[in-house]
This record gives structure tokens, sequence and C-alpha cells, in this order.
């Protein structure tokens, strides 16, 4: 998708915090009467663990017209979008199939995990430790220009509502939660092996394409996506895989599933209002029952009867680990039947 010209200016713009922030800071400056007008009304924020289907879910919600995400096309300089969309030109890309090898394709104008920048470059130092990604609440400074950032989302976009797909957001959800009053919190998951295998394979799988193509790394980090691959950097929850465990093994992906979706059911209880626990498994069994569920959820459209679950995978594993995630996809599942059962 990029040229040599364009990794040149990625690696200057992204690969300066710096720089990001100060085009921030012209972006509010020049539309800044504009932003005061600007109303956030019910954003909503998918986040989790990967592999859970939050892309599609995403392209789903965002198909139906009533949001404005980030995208590609804001890059490089993502914390600018309406100053970068009339410098940037109208460039075009054919859509082609994403890195992950899942058939899933994207374009320039695809929702993406873009809003991770804003968070790396005002908050960095803070919660990315060189062996994870530590839960630790926002600055209130923060949070008021992280408003700001989505107005210009909004402004750029067109879109009556926000949608963001970032599961680093499971760090600081009540910091959002006081942000946006009125938010949903969608939280989608899998069955817990199946998840964990699906991660296994993508990390296996990002890990080699970094190897071949360095830049395809060094993006991952700029983008703050730590998921799996080369510069994998685990959630930092009770129960997460310690320093030095097999990242090429199950029982590894396990430890994180059960740690992450164990620290999202023992949030506060103001999270907890804002929470909607997703059984993507049932959603992709029974569409034409739980997507228009979830529509009312949401109050957007949403058209999920195309949906279709990924073929079972089978391995081996910890069986006091399999007992232990088998616990916490009851709780999740009982979750979600509470509001969408």
């Amino acid at each position: 998708m990029y040229s040599g010209a364009d990794k040149l200016l990625h690696r200057i713009a992204l690969g300066t915090p710096a720089l990001l922030e100060a085009t921030f800071d012209i972006e509010r400056a020049v539309h800044g009467k504009r932003l005061k007008d600007i109303e956030i009304r019910r954003p909503v924020f998918i986040t989790g663990l990967a592999r859970a289907g939050t892309s599609i879910l995403t392209r789903l919600l965002h198909a139906g017209g009533s949001f404005a995400a980030p995208s590609y096309r804001d890059l490089p300089f993502p914390l600018a979008p309406n100053g970068w969309a009339r410098l940037g030109g109208k460039r075009h890309v054919e859509a082609r199939e994403r890195g992950h090898g899942d058939g899933l394709t994207h374009d320039l104008d695809s929702p993406e995990a873009i809003e991770e920048v804003f968070w790396r470059v005002l908050e960095g130092n803070r919660y990315l430790k060189r062996d994870g990604l530590a839960p630790v609440p926002p600055q209130p400074e923060t949070l008021a220009a992280f408003r700001d950032y989505v107005r210009l989302v909004l402004l750029r976009h067109g879109g009556a509502r926000y949608l963001s797909k970032n599961n680093n957001n499971v760090l600081r959800l009540e910091g959002i939660v006081a942000s946006f009053g009125d938010a949903v919190l969608v939280h989608p998951f899998r069955e817990p092996l199946q998840q964990a295998l699906s991660l296994l394979s993508q990390h296996r799988r990002a890990t080699a394409l970094a190897e071949s193509e360095p830049f395809r790394r060094q993006f991952m980090t700029w983008l703050g996506h730590h998921e799996f691959g080369a510069d994998r950097r685990p959630f930092l929850f009770d129960g997460a895989p310690a320093i030095g465990e097999d990242a090429m093994r199950v029982d590894y992906w396990l430890k994180l599933w059960d740690a992450v979706y164990r620290a999202l059911l023992a949030a506060p209880g103001a999270v907890q209002e804002r929470q909607l626990f997703l059984d993507y498994d049932m959603l992709c069994a029974e569409p034409r029952t739980y997507g228009p569920r979830l529509a009312v959820m949401v109050e957007a459209p949403i058209d999920s009867t195309g949906l279709r679950a990924p073929d079972p995978r089978h391995a081996e594993a910890d069986p006091a680990l399999l007992a232990r995630v088998a616990e916490t996809h009851a709780r999740l599942k009982a979750r979600f039947r509470g509001a969408l059962g």
C-alpha cells in the first residue's frame, strides 16, 4: 500500500511524537470555534481482546452511515485529520486483503484502529511499559484533549456519532466513561480456546511478516498495535502471562484471555452501566436473532445476516487453565444473556 516516499513520510510523522502533538495543537486552534458547536452523542467504543470479531463489528456499524471513525486516510497525521485532508489529497488505493490473512479487505477509507496514536503521543510515557501495557488512568487534561480529538474526527468524517475500535481502551475505561457519560462500551468475546488459538496463529504470522518487512513492525508500533507480533506487549492485568512465558504456546494466550476478560467483568459500577458484552459466537450462529437486538442496544442499524463462525480448531492446553477460562466464559455469557438474551 505504501511507496518508498510514503514510508519516509510515515517515519517522519508517526515516528516523531512532538511533531504529531504540534499538528494536534494547530488543528485545535484552527477549528476551535467550530469544535465548541459539535455535540458528542452516544459514542461507541469497541474494545476487548483481539480476534473476537472487533474489525467486522466495526465495519458493520460503520456501514449503517451513522458513525464517523478514524481511517487510514488520516495517516500519517491522524491528530490533524482535517488539515491533512486538504493537504493529502484524495489518494486512491484499491481494496486489498489485510495482513491478518483472514480474508477481510480494507482500503484507505475503511474504519480502522488509528485512535491509539492519540493516546501514545499524550500518555505513552505513562502506560507503555517495556514488558506490557499498564492500566493507568489518563490525566484530566488528556481526557479533555481526547474530547477535542473526537470532535475533530466528527468534523472530518461527517458522521453524527463517534465510533472507536481500539482494544487498548480496556486500560482506560473509567476515564472514557467519565468523559462520555452516554458511551456504549462493546466487548466482543469468543469461546476462549478458539480465540486463543486465533491469537496464537496471528502472533506467528505477524512475527514472520515483521522479519520479512521491517517497516510493518515499526508501523504497528507507531499505531500502538501490540496485541501480537514482534513488538507484542500484553495487557498487565492480574493473572496475565509473566515475562518470559512462551507466546508460541496456546496456554500463554489463554492466560491473557482470562486476565483481560476478568478485568472487564470486575470494572467499577459506573463502567459496568455502560458495558455490553457481545458473544460473537452467538451473533454468528443466530444473526437474525441477535443482530436486531444489538442494533437496539447501540441505537444504530446493523446487518449481521452475512456473518459466519470460523471453523473450530483443536489443541491441547493445561486442564486447570481450561477450567478457569471456562468459568470466566460462563460469566461473560451470563452478562450477554442479561443484555441481549
